[in-house]
């Protein structure tokens, strides 16, 4: 790796449970301190919101995301990001070479924003909220169902409840749960000869 200084635009996804412990202003703080201690010199760093995530991430359905700017080395964002992967409340992390900081952006700075005024949505683990789905899905498929193959799926018996529904029946040998031997399905189908 070269010792070139470049210009990164970086987003963290902060873990809004720690968020909500610790602050938001704690977690940004702790942000800026890793990068600085790699030798990172941070230009911005703002709140950009607390969003839902595109996809769930180890349990998590939310996430609290931090905009920055900053300037160093390849080996500056490799240590980085080292480090956010094994400890704090940073689970995910991307940076971008950019050829220069928007002047807009510049004027943030580093954001100072009242703990308080940054809301954290209460996460429902998404493993939770799945099979919640699933049983919505369920209950709304049981009574979209006709009345007549709703009524006959719950009267008939256990081996019934296939026939009803149009199922071809399953074959059982002599014991219980044994499967019939080929030769005699072939046996009690009836054969049909073609002219």
């Amino acid at each position: 790796m070269n010792d070139n200084q470049y210009i990164y635009q970086a987003m963290f996804l902060l873990d809004n449970g720690e968020v909500r412990e610790q602050g938001f202003n704690a977690m940004r703080d702790w942000v800026k301190t890793t990068l600085e201690k790699h030798g990172a010199t941070v230009k911005v760093l703002r709140l950009w919101g607390e969003r839902p995530l595109a996809y769930p991430i180890a349990g998590r359905a939310r996430a609290t995301y931090l905009l920055g700017w900053i300037e160093g080395t390849d080996k500056t964002v490799s240590n980085a990001k080292q480090e956010m992967y094994l400890l704090g409340p940073v689970f995910r992390n991307m940076f971008l070479k950019e050829e220069e900081i928007p002047a807009e952006e510049l004027g943030l700075g580093i954001e100072v924003i009242k703990d308080e005024d940054v809301k954290v949505l209460d996460d429902t683990p998404v493993v939770e909220s799945l099979f919640e789905e699933e049983e919505e899905a369920e209950s709304s498929e049981t009574k979209a169902a006709p009345e007549g193959e709703a009524e006959k799926t719950k009267a008939a018996p256990e081996g019934e409840a296939e026939k009803a529904e149009g199922d071809a029946p399953k074959e059982t040998g002599s014991k219980e749960g044994e499967a019939a031997k080929p030769a005699e399905a072939a046996a009690a189908t009836p054969k049909t000869e073609e002219a």
